[in-house]
């Protein structure tokens, strides 16, 4: 489990099969360029992989039918628990009668909602076939009739057929479910462990590393500067997905002039039915709509950024996403609200940042947390004189669709609306093609090196909570570096994969049979910065926390993670992992708006017998459990993206730092 530290100048290298990095030179039309083009299709198909289950997420919360098993292989299989349907219509006739209702297109009340989330994807050595470990939540339901919760675990194949990646094997295994007004549990009595298709050394190098032969095989080597923007896409993407997501821990937080400085200086807001606030300054003083600055005492302001889809301008300085925003909203001792809503953003990059320049948000569910989504549909609230919009927009009608910025992953063709709804269309033209990048002002095999090890933090920030959950403490603790550190709520920092897994299993305990209850430990909303020489990255992640329980409903935790990883024999491992828990509910029928003071500090394990049998090699001055309702200190690892704004809380002055 001890891992030896390779000296930087030489990770790289182990890691893609490539000399040292730091050269601005372009491989010439040689073994070690056909190597970079093979690592370069590779990181763009493992991107692909991740944009189709995303897309299967996004067609399915507007019954999108036949666009989501177009995604699928002619001859594609898939497996729910234990029915196994083949085709595509087969598999159409299974999504439509899993999701209670085979029309087509959105209506009146109606939610189907699939939220893809902790994706652990590793590509084959043959470079045309992978795997996908996906958590799935999903809640449907109708108005006036029923509502549901189902949750579980994706293991899923892809292939690459006439250069176009598909998903071959849906394989799902559900985990738990059930009404809304009763609360979700497990499916059996004793949950099994869902194989895994990967290991830690492959969650942390999801490119099959040094395989010449399969580079000898391409027919040509890209020029340099289609390398160059190829390259230079992957990057801006992340930059845009690390932009949305920090502006939902901003937003979270009520961090209203952080929010407010990832805008355009002629940007907008426009929310669906509630009015569009126009340029940096209105649309500060448009989001005290949600209250004042800061958040107060007993105030839960959650909003997920989640199922995003990146599409960057083929020059490079415009991008779009969509992805869903996921809200649990309210305040303890009075309400709570579950909230659903599709983001359609527009970026553009200038002077080396992106920032926001359109903000399009269409809201489709927003529910009483006691009532759930078959009893109440409530409005969006409305907005006081001092908020109010610059213009009006108008409310999104039962049958419209967002459109979708980009054209089908597979077909290449336009979305398909059906008949009866009304596509929502952007006013804005299409993404301009604005000068390409300078092919050489990119390092080929440092750039390239930073955004597959963005893939390879998000893997192992899955693969983490996944082996949490199963109580697989080995398989955990080498996740981390020779001497990773790991902090253990209320006990302290322990250091080494021996030391943590050893207290792993000195404090819960082995996995126990029959498995009746299952802390899912869902790693979502990923920022991640690498370093220069694309070696060592941050992190900064949430937990959604999904309790479930054979004999009782399940409950929720919420929290933050701050860590750091970087390459160590060629595979990418924690450094340090830090946790902050936020909040955590009694059970179902409290949720986050009726929890007793000092409630998550009270309801957590006690480090006693830790302490006293297996002490940390340092111990925590703050015992980092949620406090809520009080409000917990939270710290960032970054600035802000834009302005360079210095958090309130910078790392070096975390609680969680302590060490």
């Amino acid at each position: 489990m001890i891992h030896k530290m390779l000296p930087v100048a030489t990770a790289l290298a182990v890691l893609f099969g490539l000399g040292a990095p730091g050269s601005t030179r372009t491989p010439a039309n040689t073994s070690e360029a056909r190597q970079l083009a093979h690592d370069l299709d590779q990181a763009e198909s493992l991107r692909a992989v991740k944009r189709l289950q995303t897309a299967h997420a996004q067609f399915i919360q507007y019954r999108l039918w036949d666009d989501a098993v177009q995604l699928y292989a002619k001859d594609a299989k898939a497996i729910f628990g234990e029915e196994t349907v083949t085709g595509r219509a087969a598999i159409r006739a299974h999504l439509t009668a899993r999701l209670g209702d085979a029309a087509t297109g959105p209506a009146e009340g109606a939610l189907s909602v699939e939220l893809a989330m902790t994706p652990v994807v590793t590509m084959a050595p043959d470079g045309n076939h992978a795997r996908g470990r996906w958590h799935v939540v999903t809640m449907w339901g109708r108005r006036g009739g029923s509502a549901e919760w189902a949750g579980g675990i994706m293991e899923n194949e892809y292939v690459r057929q006439n250069g176009v990646w598909r998903i071959a094997t849906l394989h799902y295994f559900p985990q738990f479910a059930g009404p809304y007004d009763r609360g979700w549990t497990n499916v059996t009595e004793d949950l099994g462990i869902v194989p895994y298709h990967y290991t830690p050394e492959q969650a942390g190098a999801p490119i099959p590393r040094g395989d010449a032969s399969a580079a000898k095989r391409r027919s040509a080597v890209p020029d340099k500067a289609t390398l160059a923007r190829r390259i230079s896409a992957l990057n801006a993407e992340d930059d845009v997905r690390n932009l949305q997501n920090a502006y939902g821990y901003y937003v979270d937080r009520k961090m209203w002039d952080d929010v407010a400085d990832l805008f355009e200086n002629d940007a907008s807001v426009e929310i669906a039915g509630v009015g569009a606030w126009d340029g940096p300054a209105s649309i500060r003083r448009g989001l005290e709509r949600d209250g004042p600055p800061g958040l107060r005492e007993g105030e839960v302001n959650d909003r997920l950024q989640l199922n995003m889809i990146v599409t960057i301008s083929p020059g490079g300085n415009e991008a779009r996403a969509r992805g869903l925003e996921f809200g649990m909203l309210g305040k303890n001792g009075a309400d709570a609200y579950w909230t659903v809503a599709t983001f359609e953003n527009r970026y553009v990059r200038r002077e080396g940042k992106w920032r926001i320049a359109a903000m399009r948000i269409f809201p489709q569910m927003r529910t009483d947390y006691f009532q759930g989504w078959s009893r109440s549909w409530l409005p969006e609230p409305q907005v006081g004189p001092a908020f109010a919009p610059d213009r009006t927009s108008p409310a999104s009608g039962p049958s419209d669709i967002p459109a979708f910025h980009y054209r089908h992953p597979v077909t290449a063709a336009p979305i398909a609306y059906p008949a009866g709804s009304r596509s929502v269309e952007d006013p804005a033209e299409g993404m301009a093609a604005a000068p390409q990048a300078d092919a050489s002002a990119i390092d080929p095999r440092r750039d390239l090196a930073r955004a597959i090890g963005y893939d390879a933090v998000e893997n192992i920030s899955g693969a983490l909570g996944n082996w949490i959950d199963d109580f697989q403490w080995a398989d955990m603790a080498d996740l981390f570096t020779a001497d990773g550190v790991r902090l253990s709520p209320a006990a302290g920092y322990y250091i080494g994969p021996e030391r943590i897994g050893a207290m792993q299993e000195a404090r819960y305990g082995p996995l126990r049979r029959p498995r009746g209850s299952v802390p899912m430990h869902l790693r979502v909303q990923p920022v991640i910065h690498s370093n220069a020489d694309g070696t060592s990255a941050r992190l900064r992640a949430r937990l959604l926390q999904f309790n479930s329980n054979h004999s009782r409903p399940g409950s929720l935790t919420a929290g933050l993670y701050e860590d750091s990883a970087r390459i160590e024999d060629g595979t990418w491992r924690f450094s340090e992992v830090l946790i902050r828990h936020l909040w955590r509910s009694p059970g179902y029928a409290e949720g986050w708006a009726r929890v007793p003071t000092d409630f998550g500090r009270r309801a957590a394990p006690p480090p006693d017998k830790l302490l006293r049998d297996f002490p940390p090699d340092f111990p925590l001055k703050e015992d980092g459990y949620a406090v809520f309702p009080s409000v917990s200190p939270i710290c960032f690892h970054y600035a802000n993206p834009v302005s360079g704004r210095l958090p309130a809380s910078p790392m070096r002055r975390c609680p969680e730092k302590a060490l």
